[in-house]
């Protein structure tokens, strides 16, 4: 049950580029990880895990911070340790067989305080992201680093579960808190944007 609220958070993480997008200013994924800790309710902690990333954000020429593209997540590779507790997570809470709006998570509309073009630090972020066949609005940080190849971006945001329609997780007495934090780490190279 504490893995299927982490991998809702998770899920944190996919989204759809728009077609009018054209830019040479394109961020594809090469590799990546996300991370969701969830905090239990009795105390202590888990982290479900995957590198099951993908996508592009793509600058939009008209306004610098704002990113076209997607980031979208498998949410059935979330693993936390626990067989018992990963299939709890993505077939009861998560209920990753019901089709792509439940088993992927996808972070779209990102809007930086900061444009990225050549730019080095931290810098607050909002975005929209979707899980379990529900879209909401999600603020956070996120450190980019340039690098020979493109870019290093660290994000990471908190994520309140019942935004989503995610059933408590709870087993024996325990359960995951209604809160988790989600860091999605990946390097990103430089390439054509959508056209």
């Amino acid at each position: 049950m504490r893995g299927i609220v982490s991998a809702v958070l998770v899920a944190a993480l996919a989204v759809a580029v728009p077609a009018a997008v054209q830019s040479s200013d394109a961020w594809n994924v090469a590799t990546g990880a996300v991370t969701v800790h969830c905090p239990l309710t009795v105390g202590g902690s888990f982290d479900a895990k995957t590198s099951r990333i993908e996508g592009q954000l793509t600058a939009t020429p008209t306004s610098p911070t704002s990113l076209g593209g997607q980031l979208a997540v498998d949410l059935s590779t979330l693993d936390t340790g626990i067989d018992m507790r990963n299939t709890h997570m993505r077939e009861r809470y998560l209920e990753v067989e019901k089709g792509p709006g439940f088993a992927k998570a996808v972070l779209s509309t990102v809007t930086l305080d900061r444009s990225p073009v050549a730019f080095s630090g931290t810098t607050k972020f909002t975005a929209e992201l979707a899980v379990h066949g529900v879209s909401k609005a999600v603020t956070g940080e996120a450190r980019l680093q340039p690098t020979a190849a493109g870019t290093r971006v660290e994000a990471t945001f908190p994520v309140h579960l019942p935004d989503y329609l995610i059933e408590k997780p709870r087993y024996l007495g325990m359960g995951v808190k209604d809160d988790v934090q989600v860091k999605v780490t990946f390097d990103a190279t430089r390439g054509p944007g959508v056209r």
